[in-house]
């Protein structure tokens, strides 16, 4: 079977499972993803010094760009994951905040990068506005494409949000995190403002981090970035304590084992128990690295 055959079977299987969830915030939610699936980077044009990227008309100094960074991002994820990426994988890069927003899968275009169906998708604004973010907004977005490398659609939504993103955050430097300090997240997880520490995720919502409690003041940009930071954190916690652990929970993930058996056989310790750690190593020293 081929590749392209057997993404357009995973995508199609995923939305029919979503639309068996039953709710009506699966409409949007399967609506971004059809877009993104039709939309793929892939019928972009490739750039002739690296295949691996694709780019949208007018974007072909981006691609360059972004071919010249990606074997050192490459290179840094695979040793932080512990293994080379399955099969290469497909960055596009954007003029077009409206196109970026239609091939992503969710449909916002005020992202930065996202990855959707194992394809990397990287906005405008990193090569303009943001451009200071590229490196590490690149090397979060491969950490996603190389998990999501060794896994099916479904065992991929079934990791939780918080630790895909903070195992990113960590393997890029802080990259989706910059605008919130380990202080402040630090602070924050120590007065009980923290994401819920979960061992699954959710069909209906593959981006989002949930916090653990309703927020007094509405939730905000900068919320979202705390739970991005505070991932970091506490994943970086799971390495730094135990890195042998840490390279089994990692083995264990990408052959597809369930996350809540991974961390347990992997610690020898449920989730729970590992944040209590992670919290009292807050209260006794500090901040926990996230690079």
């Amino acid at each position: 079977m081929s590749r392209k055959v057997a993404r357009a079977i995973a995508a199609a299987t995923l939305g029919i499972t979503v639309l068996a969830a039953g709710s009506a915030a699966a409409v949007p939610v399967l609506r971004h993803m059809a877009s993104g699936w039709w939309n793929n980077p892939d019928a972009l044009p490739a750039l002739p010094q690296n295949p691996q990227v694709h780019y949208e008309d007018g974007a072909s100094e981006y691609a360059r760009i972004v071919a010249r960074l990606m074997p050192a991002a490459i290179a840094r994820v695979e040793a932080a994951n512990g293994r080379p990426f399955a099969h290469p994988v497909t960055v596009g890069v954007y003029v077009s905040r409206a196109n970026f927003a239609a091939a992503n899968g969710t449909g916002f275009s005020g992202a930065v990068g996202v990855t959707f169906l194992g394809r990397v998708m990287l906005s405008p604004v990193l090569l303009s506005a943001q451009r200071n973010r590229l490196v590490a907004i690149l090397t979060h977005e491969l950490c996603h494409a190389h998990m999501h490398s060794w896994m099916s659609e479904l065992t991929y939504l079934a990791l939780p949000n918080w630790f895909k993103e903070g195992l990113a955050v960590m393997v890029s430097g802080g990259g989706g995190a910059e605008e919130v300090s380990e202080a402040q997240a630090r602070e924050a997880i120590l007065g009980d403002d923290h994401f819920a520490v979960d061992d699954h995720g959710s069909l209906l919502d593959f981006v989002a981090i949930r916090m653990a409690h309703q927020p007094v003041i509405p939730d905000t940009s900068f919320r979202t970035v705390m739970a991005y930071r505070q991932s970091g954190m506490f994943t970086a916690f799971l390495r730094d304590s135990n890195p042998a652990a840490f390279a089994r929970l990692m083995n264990a993930l990408l052959d597809g084992r369930p996350f809540a058996e991974a961390v347990r056989a992997s610690y020898g310790a449920d989730l729970n128990a590992l944040w209590d750690q992670f919290v009292r190593r807050l209260e006794n020293s500090g901040t926990t690295g996230a690079n």
